[in-house]
């Protein structure tokens, strides 16, 4: 599997937290990547702290060490006699699976990232 890496003046997307009463839910938001940790894995992988320019429809929001989320299912018990009701139409189930979604305060990649090759400038002969 390929991962992406964050740089600086990434385009990705917050999540917010929403309110704890429900009046504002958890809404995606465009991003720019303003730093990039230097943490990484043991195989160069990075695990996901940046720094993000948010920006909302009423004003800018500045966060700092925004952790990654890949937005993945909870996986319930193999012997759940109710599999075909995972997500459709249940968001969650007995055997502990719960449907994908990003938690509030992280980052993700838009759907359909892909990884960019840089463009080589100077003439060409």
């Amino acid at each position: 599997m390929t991962h992406l890496t964050p740089t600086v003046g990434s385009i990705v997307h917050y999540t917010s937290h929403g309110t704890p009463g429900g009046e504002y839910t958890s809404q995606c938001r465009a991003a720019i990547v303003t730093a990039v940790d230097t943490y990484q894995d043991g195989d160069d992988h990075h695990l996901g702290h940046v720094s993000l320019a948010v920006l909302n429809p009423d004003g800018q929001y500045f966060a700092r060490t925004v952790q990654y989320d890949d937005g993945a299912e909870t996986p319930g018990s193999p012997d759940c006699p109710s599999t075909s009701t995972h997500g459709n139409p249940f968001r969650y189930c007995g055997c502990g699976w719960a449907e994908g979604s990003y938690r509030g305060g992280t980052w993700h990649w838009p759907e359909g990232s892909t990884i960019v090759t840089p463009i080589k400038t100077g003439a060409s002969k």
